[in-house]
């Protein structure tokens, strides 16, 4: 008897001690070759995703690859947020993947390591998650975009029940999925675990900063769990035959505002990506594809600073780019301002409580603004120029 209870405390104290996934997986910053894969676990260890192409050798063969989460050449062994970047795939491609993590189970010196118990999600039962690369052509896409979740994850859910994912490219979480930024639990609790739960773990995340993940202790450390292979939040990303341009547009009030305690320079960080965007006017960067820009905060659509700023700093560079929309946030209301002389670009403002599901075909932008129960609807169709 005492044996069988030592056997059953042994039992109990490894699985209670066993390196286990807390969070994902969910992918992020797809190109036509190449995705990333995110996931957290309890404990550090040596992280790697098997990827294999789908349809051949049922995953366990030899067309089976790993990759490792690495920094600077070196396997990252001391971090439990796993960023596992793959590269090397084929174009307009399906791919099932499985992550896998081994803790560390002993350092001794320099690199003399021994490893310890592996945790992986659905190994020996059930189907690898899936997904497919981009088309490195022109072809019809369609995109999902929230923004001003502020939370509430239940309410996103609830919003998105009748959208089917498995015909989404990817989606866009457009600002202030959560009102400030606590902690790594925060930000999974809010919005993250919600979005895996629905489509993350195939649908790509395409990430934009509102002024609101500016915000809180742990906000320095939000790119984690966004990276993009330009190592910045402003980017320029090429799907299907369409350029897309994400704005990182800022905090919404002076930098000298009391709120923000002294450690915002925002205005200097909207003029860095004035200038950014005047470079790739002038190397032929951009122009060649039609243009559709994202941007929190919808400039001159509301009376404070931020989106003012936006206006004397950004707005001008974009209105040499033939813009064919913006898809805006942060007002929390519906907005919609014609092309004009100041802006020469038409601008669609999503509120807090609808979602914008956008289908591109045959040089245009089809719109459908759509809010919880079917209420709110609305409808637009931009000419891609």
């Amino acid at each position: 008897m005492k044996r069988l209870l030592l056997c059953a405390t042994l039992l109990v104290s490894l699985s209670v001690s066993a390196i286990k996934v807390t969070h994902g997986p969910y992918i992020c910053d797809m190109d036509s070759t190449g995705v990333t894969i995110m996931w957290v676990t309890d404990k550090p260890g040596r992280a790697w995703v098997e990827v294999a192409e789908d349809g051949k050798d049922h995953f366990y063969g030899k067309e089976r690859q790993r990759y490792y989460a690495t920094l600077h050449g070196r396997r990252v062994l001391t971090d439990s947020v796993h960023h596992v970047r793959v590269v090397g795939l084929k174009p307009d491609t399906r791919y099932r993947y499985r992550i896998f993590t081994e803790e560390v189970a002993g350092w001794k010196y320099d690199d003399w390591v021994t490893y310890g118990n592996i945790t992986a999600t659905d190994v020996w039962r059930g189907k690898p998650h899936e997904f497919k690369t981009f088309p490195n052509h022109a072809r019809d896409i369609t995109f999902l975009v929230l923004n001003d979740i502020h939370e509430r994850a239940a309410f996103m859910k609830d919003l998105c029940k009748h959208i089917d994912f498995k015909h989404v490219d990817f989606v866009l979480l457009n600002g202030d999925m959560s009102s400030r930024v606590n902690s790594q639990e925060h930000i999974f609790q809010a919005y993250i675990d919600t979005c895996v739960s629905m489509f993350a773990k195939s649908v790509p995340i395409m990430f934009n900063r509102g002024n609101h993940e500016l915000r809180g202790p742990f906000a320095d450390n939000l790119y984690r769990y966004f990276p993009s292979t330009t190592g910045k939040y402003y980017r320029l990303e090429h799907i299907c035959g369409v350029d897309f341009l994400f704005i990182d547009s800022g905090e919404d009030k002076p930098d000298s505002d009391i709120e923000y305690g002294g450690i915002t320079e925002y205005d200097k960080y909207r003029e860095e990506q004035a200038q950014w965007l005047h470079e790739l006017r002038q190397t032929g960067k951009i122009g060649k594809y039609p243009l559709v820009v994202f941007s929190h905060m919808p400039p001159t659509l509301e009376n404070w600073h931020g989106p003012y700023h936006l206006l004397e700093t950004i707005v001008p560079e974009l209105n040499k780019m033939n813009v064919s929309v913006m898809l805006s946030g942060h007002l929390h209301r519906y907005g919609y301002q014609e092309p004009n002389e100041i802006i020469n670009f038409p601008n669609l403002v999503n509120s807090n409580n609808t979602y914008l599901l956008c289908h591109i075909s045959k040089e245009k932008m089809e719109v459908d603004y759509v809010g919880l129960n079917g209420k709110d609807k609305k409808y637009f169709t931009f000419p891609l120029k």
